[in-house]
C-alpha cells in the first residue's frame, strides 16, 4: 500500500533550505523512487493554528520504503540542513486511502 511521507514548518533561512539542502534532499531520494507530489511555500492555514509556510508530499511505494531513505545515511547526513533552517518542523507518515 503506498505510504505518505508529510512535511510542514515554517522557513527562517531559505537560502540553506534552497540552495544546500534541497538539491542534496532530492538526490537522497532516487533509489527510493518516490513521487515528488507537492511542494508548496504558499500554504493557506483554514483550519487550526500555525504559522507553517512549506509543506512537502512525498509519495512512497510502501511504509518500508518511506523509512528506508529517511533513515538512509545518504538522508540523514542532510537532515539537519533542513531542520536548523526551519521552525515548527513536523513529519508524518501515513497510508493512502484504500476505500
Amino acid at each position: 500500500m503506498a505510504a505518505y511521507m508529510i512535511f510542514t514548518h515554517k522557513v527562517t533561512d531559505a537560502d540553506t533550505l534552497n540552495n544546500d539542502y534541497l538539491p542534496k534532499a532530492v538526490e537522497s531520494l532516487g533509489p527510493y523512487a518516490p513521487e515528488i507530489c507537492v511542494v508548496d511555500e504558499n500554504v493557506e492555514i483554514f483550519e487550526g493554528d500555525s504559522d507553517d509556510t512549506r509543506t512537502v508530499v512525498l509519495k512512497f511505494k510502501d511504509r518500508d520504503e518511506a523509512k528506508r531513505w529517511y533513515s538512509s545515511p545518504e538522508y540523514q547526513a542532510i537532515v539537519n540542513l533542513r531542520l536548523d533552517s526551519v521552525t515548527g518542523a513536523r513529519g508524518v507518515l501515513c497510508d493512502s486511502f484504500e476505500g
